[in-house]
C-alpha cells in the first residue's frame, strides 16, 4: 500500500512539476513574443518615421529645383508678367504633360498673382481668376513675405503636399507666385510598393467637410467623432482598428485571420499648425506570427518529457527567438543602408549631393588642420548652362549634367571627394593636395570637357575656381575663395581655370 502511495505520489509530484516547468516555458514564450513584438514595433516605427521624412524631404527637393528652372525661362516670367494666359499655357503645358507622365500623384502646377487670385491652373486650364486669399494661407504667405513656402495643406479638392515659390521679373520684382502640389498618396505608394506597409489616412472632420463639399467621389468610412477615414482599402481592417490606435503604442488587429500590427506615425499638420489628420501604417505581422504559434505549440508537445529535455528546449527556444530577432535586424540594416544612400546622393548626376559633401568637408579640413597636410577645392561652373535648357531643353541640360559628373569620377582619385554643390556647379576636395598639384588636375578636368562631344550640345565648356587650405576657421571661407577664383574665370572670357590668390 505505501509503495502504490508513494508511486502516487510521486506520480503527481512528476506530473506537478511537468505542470510547473511547461508553464514556465510557456510564459517565458510569452515574454519573448512581447520582446520580440516590441522590438520589431520600435524598429518598425524608427525606420517608418525616417523613410517618410526623407521621402518629403526629396520630394520639395526635386520639385524645388523644378519649379526654379520653370521660373528661371524668361519667356514664361514675359507670359506671366503680361497677363498673357494663353502664351503662357503654351509653354508650360508641355512641362507639365511631362511632370504627370514621370509621377501621376502630381495634381497641382498653379499660377498666381500677387493679390493671391488663380492666374493659370495647369491641372485645370478652364478655371482661373478666383480670389484664393481666403483660404490658401501659404499663398498667402509667399506672395506677403516674397520667400518659399513648403508643406501641407488643405485645398478645395484634397490635401496635397505643396512646394510655393515667389516670380520675380527681370528687374527683380515681385509679381506673383507659383505651385506644385502633390497628391499623399505618393508618399503611401511608395512605402506600399518597396517597405509593404500600408496606410490608413483619418482626417479631421471639419477639414473632410471642405475637401468632400467640392470631391463627392472620394470614399470615406467614419472612424469616430473627430475622424473620417478616406479611401479604405480594406472593409475589414479598417471596422476593426480601434479607437485606441491614435494614441497606444501600436495594437493587433486580426483581420479575414491575418495579423496585422497598426501604429501611429505623425500626425498631419498644416503649415498654420492646424490638425488635419493622422497617417497610420500596417504591417503584415502574420508571417511572425506563425513562427510564434509554432514555437508555443512545440513548446506544449514536449512537456510530457519536459523534464528530461527541459533545459535544451530552453536553449533551443532562445536560440529560436534569437535568430527571428537576427533575420529582422538584418533586414532592418539593409533598409537603413539604403536609405543612408538615398540621403547622400544627388538623385540626377548619382553624386554626392550638397549636403554630404558638405560634410565631408569639414572633416577634411578637421583633418588637414590636425596633420597639417595640404587640402585643395576645385569649383566647377557649365558655361552658359541656361542657353543650353533654353535651345536644347531640360532633357538634354539633365543629359549634360549627368554626363559630366561621369567624366568628372573617371578622372579623380579613389581619396578625392566629388559632388554637386547647386544647379550646374560641382565641387571637388583634393586630399592632400597642394594648390599647383590642383591646378594640373582641374587643367585637365577643364580640357576633356571642352573636348567631349555632348551630342546635344555638341561642345560643353567649363569655368574652374581653384584655392587650397591655409588655415581657414571653416569651409565657407575656403569656398568663398574658390568662388571668387571661379567669378574671376568667368568675367575673363571663360572655360579657363583660375586659382586664388590671383596672380599680380
Amino acid at each position: 500500500m505505501r509503495i502504490v502511495q508513494t508511486s502516487k505520489r510521486m506520480i503527481y509530484v512528476l506530473m506537478s512539476l511537468i505542470g510547473f516547468i511547461t508553464i514556465i516555458f510557456l510564459y517565458m514564450g510569452h515574454l519573448h513574443y512581447l520582446f520580440v513584438l516590441e522590438t520589431i514595433v520600435d524598429e518598425e516605427r524608427d525606420v517608418a518615421s525616417k523613410i517618410y521624412t526623407n521621402t518629403f524631404q526629396l520630394v520639395s527637393e526635386h520639385y524645388e529645383s523644378v519649379a526654379n528652372s520653370i521660373l528661371m525661362n524668361d519667356a514664361v516670367i514675359d507670359a506671366f508678367e503680361r497677363g498673357d494666359r494663353k502664351q503662357l499655357l503654351k509653354l508650360t503645358a508641355p512641362i507639365y504633360k511631362e511632370l504627370v507622365a514621370q509621377n501621376p500623384h502630381l495634381k497641382i502646377m498653379h499660377f498666381h498673382t500677387k493679390e493671391s487670385r488663380s492666374f493659370l491652373r495647369l491641372h485645370e486650364p478652364e478655371k482661373f481668376g478666383d480670389d484664393l486669399s481666403d483660404f490658401r494661407y501659404m499663398i498667402n504667405r509667399v506672395n506677403h513675405e516674397k520667400k518659399k513656402q513648403i508643406g501641407m495643406e488643405v485645398g478645395r479638392y484634397g490635401i496635397n503636399y505643396r512646394v510655393a515659390l515667389p516670380v520675380f521679373n527681370k528687374k527683380g520684382e515681385h509679381i506673383g507666385s507659383f505651385e506644385f502640389g502633390i497628391d499623399m498618396n505618393y508618399v503611401f505608394d511608395i512605402f506600399s510598393k518597396n517597405y509593404g506597409i500600408e496606410s490608413i489616412v483619418f482626417v479631421n472632420k471639419d477639414i473632410f467637410k471642405i475637401i468632400h463639399k467640392n470631391n463627392k467621389k472620394l470614399k470615406y468610412i467614419s472612424f469616430n467623432d473627430h475622424y473620417y477615414i478616406i479611401n479604405p482599402q480594406e472593409i475589414c481592417l479598417n471596422s476593426m482598428v480601434p479607437a485606441s490606435v491614435l494614441s497606444d503604442k501600436y495594437v493587433l488587429v486580426n483581420c479575414n485571420g491575418i495579423e496585422n500590427m497598426v501604429f501611429l506615425v505623425t500626425d498631419m499638420k498644416s503649415v498654420l499648425g492646424e490638425d488635419i489628420g493622422k497617417i497610420v501604417f500596417v504591417k503584415n505581422m502574420d508571417g511572425y506570427a506563425k513562427q510564434i504559434a509554432i514555437i508555443r505549440g512545440i513548446s506544449i508537445a514536449l512537456g510530457i518529457i519536459l523534464i528530461l529535455f527541459s533545459f535544451y528546449l530552453l536553449r533551443k527556444i532562445l536560440n529560436r527567438y534569437a535568430h527571428v530577432i537576427h533575420t529582422y535586424q538584418s533586414q532592418l540594416e539593409i533598409k537603413n543602408r539604403s536609405l543612408t544612400k538615398i540621403s547622400n546622393i544627388d538623385h540626377l548626376t548619382k553624386a554626392y549631393n550638397r549636403r554630404c559633401i558638405e560634410n565631408v568637408f569639414r572633416k577634411e579640413l578637421r583633418r588637414a588642420a590636425r596633420y597639417f597636410k595640404p587640402l585643395s577645392v576645385i569649383i566647377l561652373d557649365i558655361d552658359n548652362f541656361k542657353k543650353i535648357n533654353d535651345i536644347y531643353g531640360h532633357n538634354s541640360g539633365d543629359k549634360v549634367l549627368k554626363n559630366v559628373a561621369k567624366i568628372i569620377t573617371g578622372m579623380i582619385r579613389e581619396t578625392d571627394h566629388f559632388g554637386r554643390w547647386g544647379g550646374e556647379e560641382f565641387l571637388i576636395l583634393a586630399t592632400e593636395t597642394s594648390l599647383e598639384n590642383v591646378a594640373i588636375m582641374a587643367e585637365q578636368i577643364r580640357k576633356t570637357l571642352d573636348a567631349y562631344d555632348f551630342s546635344e550640345p555638341h561642345n560643353v565648356t567649363c569655368s574652374i575656381g581653384i584655392a587650397e587650405f591655409s588655415g581657414e576657421v571653416n569651409l565657407e571661407d575656403l569656398v568663398a575663395k574658390a568662388d571668387s577664383a571661379l567669378y574671376k574665370a568667368k568675367k575673363t572670357g571663360k572655360n579657363k581655370v583660375m586659382a586664388y590668390p590671383f596672380e599680380q
